[in-house]
């Protein structure tokens, strides 16, 4: 009898213990902004659920979270910063968030009073200036240096010596001439295209109407939208030129996916 209470107590305990690990997370909806301003194009990453939302134009944004989840928020030019959800958090409608602009902060420059004095006179009287000798092009051309270790020795009593020092260069002239005569060849100029991140690539293509209408979700939920459709492994096949028709046909599957999981 003592046993069987016992294995149901293991029993009860582990049961709680594993549906305490899986505690159905909700959607926050939040409004990230600095200065009264909503910020767009804010990353907001839950550490814990390993899933991230971006803020639309107003700032506002939507994610799945629960109670002690840690949020990370970050954007160009912002400081980041992470909070660990409270229960009164989550008891918010929007959940409003501040993030405060990036300083950047240059390093102290110091000036020696004594490097000038003030006077124009006196101080371009002690800038230092080097004049430099022009190289004569001709002297250097008719220069007969003198050889040295390396030089080939040249032995001038042997039959069929040519001294070409004095002679003209026609190989020379022959590859001047037809450096002239033949026209030069164009580079190609090689173009690159940046990967672009994929709801930022959608966001180019599609008004604010096309996901209200077309796509039936609310403003708060397209930041949240396009992140699930970015977790998909064939979202960027649909970036780039003549993909319209499929990346709209993408997005309509995804927004049936989409609210499924909502509704579950």
């Amino acid at each position: 009898m003592i046993k069987n209470k016992l294995l149901l107590l293991i029993s009860l305990f582990f049961t709680s213990f594993i549906f305490s690990q899986k505690l159905p997370r909700e959607i926050l909806k939040g409004q990230i902004f600095t200065d009264s301003i909503g910020i767009e194009n804010v990353k907001i990453q839950n550490l814990n659920a390993k899933q991230f939302a971006v803020s639309d134009k107003l700032g506002f944004f939507a994610l799945y979270v629960q109670e002690n989840d840690t949020l990370i928020f970050s954007s160009m030019n912002r400081n980041t910063k992470k909070i660990i959800l409270t229960k009164t958090d989550l008891n918010w409608k929007i959940l409003r968030i501040n993030i405060e602009n990036f300083v950047n902060t240059l390093d102290e420059v110091i000036i020696n009073p004594n490097a000038l004095t003030g006077n124009l006179k006196t101080d371009s009287d002690n800038i230092k200036i080097t004049i430099l000798k022009p190289v004569d092009a001709q002297l250097a051309l008719n220069t007969d240096y003198e050889k040295d270790k390396f030089s080939t020795l040249e032995n001038k009593l042997m039959p069929g010596y040519l001294d070409t020092k004095y002679m003209t260069n026609f190989v020379a002239i022959a590859n001047k001439i037809a450096n002239l005569i033949t026209p030069k060849k164009e580079k190609k100029k090689k173009t690159f295209t940046p990967e672009k991140i994929f709801h930022t690539y959608v966001k180019e293509q599609f008004s604010e109407t096309f996901f209200i209408e077309t796509l039936k979700l609310e403003t708060v939920e397209i930041g949240l939208f396009l992140a699930f459709c970015e977790s998909d492994t064939n979202a960027k096949k649909y970036i780039g030129l003549n993909k319209r028709f499929e990346l709209i046909n993408f997005l309509i599957a995804k927004q049936k996916e989409f609210a499924i999981i909502n509704k579950d």
